[in-house]
């Protein structure tokens, strides 16, 4: 009986993984650092599956995933920013204003 519901499961799962949708490495929360400024942090990061809020701003957003490279592009106004990710607790992208290199270090699993 359980096979009633789990096949049907499956079959969805497996589609979905036939779509090339991948998972988001950057969902959770980051801190964002600069070689410039040694020891100082500009803010919290915070990346969810629609949205993100940086500085306590919460914009919704879309995410291209592409191996380790991650484009989030903001609704609405706003600059699309890559980031490239390192490993699973770092990730770096170029600030898109000054083109200075910046590392986003996860906050939590």
């Amino acid at each position: 009986m359980r096979w009633k519901f789990a096949l049907p499961l499956l079959f969805l799962l497996t589609a979905c993984a036939g779509l090339g949708w991948e998972a988001n490495p950057l969902i959770g929360r980051w801190t964002l650092t600069s070689a410039i400024a040694p020891g100082f942090t500009f803010g919290t990061y915070e990346f969810r599956r629609n949205s993100m809020t940086v500085l306590g701003v919460t914009q919704r957003v879309d995410y291209s995933v592409e191996g380790d490279r991650v484009l989030v592009v903001p609704e609405g106004p706003g600059i699309g920013v890559e980031v490239t990710v390192v490993d699973r607790n770092t990730a770096r992208l170029s600030d898109p204003v000054t083109g200075g290199l910046l590392t986003l270090r996860r906050l939590d699993d």
